[in-house]
């Protein structure tokens, strides 16, 4: 199972100056990277994620993903202690989708 945290230890947000180790299990031992977080968001993009970040709180977000297909959608919230929200979700078309929230919040909507 793989274990991804920062060094030093940080719960969020993190930022570009954040270290981030990456560890795994294989079958002979296990290995370990580090990376930071423009480099990560780059991998998870290619292969297939989309991170859209909401910094005002709106109670409609427009997500412009272009991934040429209807993409599952997971919200979370911007608290510290982030949580997974529930809202309306309309494809547009293959790139754009509108979330549409009971109560206005920031946070970001996670596409893949």
């Amino acid at each position: 199972m793989a274990i991804i945290t920062t060094y030093p230890f940080k719960k969020a947000p993190l930022n570009k100056e954040d270290e981030i180790i990456i560890s795994d299990s294989v079958a002979r031992g296990q290995k370990t990277k580090t990376t930071d977080i423009e480099s990560l968001t780059e991998a998870t993009t290619r292969l297939g994620t989309f991170v859209f970040l909401q910094s005002q709180a709106v109670d409609v977000w427009t997500v412009k993903h272009n991934m040429g297909k209807f993409p599952s959608v997971t919200i979370v919230d911007s608290q510290p202690d982030p949580q997974t929200v529930i809202g309306n979700i309309t494809y547009n078309d293959l790139n754009t989708c509108t979330i549409t929230f009971g109560t206005p919040f920031s946070g970001q909507a996670f596409c893949n």
